[in-house]
């Protein structure tokens, strides 16, 4: 393998004139120090040891919960072995958003510090000078980094919601102002399928309440947490809607740019896998770690893929379809940042 072929492949995907579609994962997050799913089991894990229910279903699914973790599953196996009953699943939500928010805030904090989030550059690397330009960014994260780095740039930024304090679920997600070529370098639609960080639910209505610090009487915060409940859960508003409108956009991709996603959501990659197949669609895989998953659902798959990951030496291991294998020594480019500076 060539460096300089490989890095010309990445660069036509990247700089295509329809920009491939980016799945963010929480690698993509875990650098800015939002949680993993692995800190998220233990802090639950803590949670629920001094915690005692009246219900004895309920202490039941927590005791199990609790030995799934200590037989060595992670947070969403452990949870799936398990169907846990209302109020232990609202004690996870709860939980889990306020891990996530406090770590939300503190990102946000060093974005008004002056400090560029990273995704900032790819951003605009493929929106710059093109005003006319749709990108598509899926995350299946809760937190707001991906809407930080946006907000850096001058694109016009969607999320499904009217963009006010009190921002309802729009009823065409990805609507927006008539003049936006005029008065916008570009638009990036967010679509976030398992939930948002600022996304609540009161009775039947979904709400956008942005820079929340508590989650206010009455409402409940609108995240997806792994377990049996989740894939029914995507059957409901916005979440259903959303799945929609992400199959729409992997319809039309060009492409697959996937940040520290590991091919784990059977919500995401099933129809993403389906429409590279079917169109011979480049899969560019920026992680850590190639996962297991990552193997067997595109490596092993015979995908059209490129894979960059940590050689565990300061440098990168470049993986593509029929190519062998290329190490490239002092360069981290599994990380957005040195991503960026070869494209």
């Amino acid at each position: 393998m060539d460096e300089d072929k490989i890095y010309t492949k990445i660069q036509e995907v990247v700089n295509a004139s329809y920009p491939p579609v980016i799945v963010l994962g929480s690698g993509a997050s875990i650098p800015y120090g939002v949680a993993s799913m692995g800190f998220l089991a233990t802090q639950l894990a803590n949670f629920f040891k001094s915690k005692q229910y009246t219900s004895d279903d309920s202490n039941s699914a927590v005791a199990e919960f609790l030995n799934n973790l200590t037989r060595g599953k992670g947070l969403e196996e452990a949870l799936l072995d398990v169907r846990v009953p209302d109020d232990v699943e609202a004690d996870i939500i709860d939980n889990v958003w306020k891990i996530i928010s406090k770590q939300n805030t503190d990102v946000y904090q060093r974005l008004l510090n002056g400090e560029e989030i990273n995704l900032k550059a790819l951003f605009e690397h493929i929106i710059y000078n093109r005003q006319g330009i749709v990108l598509n960014v899926v995350s299946t994260n809760y937190d707001n980094i991906a809407e930080y780095a946006a907000s850096q740039t001058d694109a016009y930024i969607n999320n499904g919601f009217a963009p006010t304090y009190f921002g309802r679920r729009k009823e065409r997600l990805d609507s927006c102002p008539t003049n936006i070529k005029e008065a916008y370098t570009g638009k990036i639609n967010i679509w976030k399928p398992h939930g948002s960080i600022d996304w609540f639910t009161k009775g039947d209505e979904t709400y956008y309440l942005p820079n929340i610090h508590q989650i206010p009487s009455g409402y409940t915060p609108c995240i997806i947490t792994p377990g049996v409940n989740k894939y029914s859960k995507t059957q409901q508003t916005p979440h259903r809607e959303l799945l929609t409108k992400i199959d729409e956009c992997f319809n039309h991709a060009s492409g697959f740019l996937c940040f520290g996603y590991g091919f784990n959501d059977k919500h995401i990659h099933p129809k993403l896998l389906d429409k590279a197949r079917k169109k011979n669609l480049p899969i560019i895989i920026i992680a850590k770690e190639i996962t297991q998953s990552i193997q067997k659902n595109v490596i092993d798959g015979g995908y059209n893929y490129i894979t960059l990951s940590d050689d565990m030496n300061d440098g990168t291991i470049i993986a593509a379809k029929d190519q062998s294998q290329l190490v490239i020594k002092g360069k981290k480019l599994w990380t957005i940042d040195e991503f960026c500076k070869i494209i």
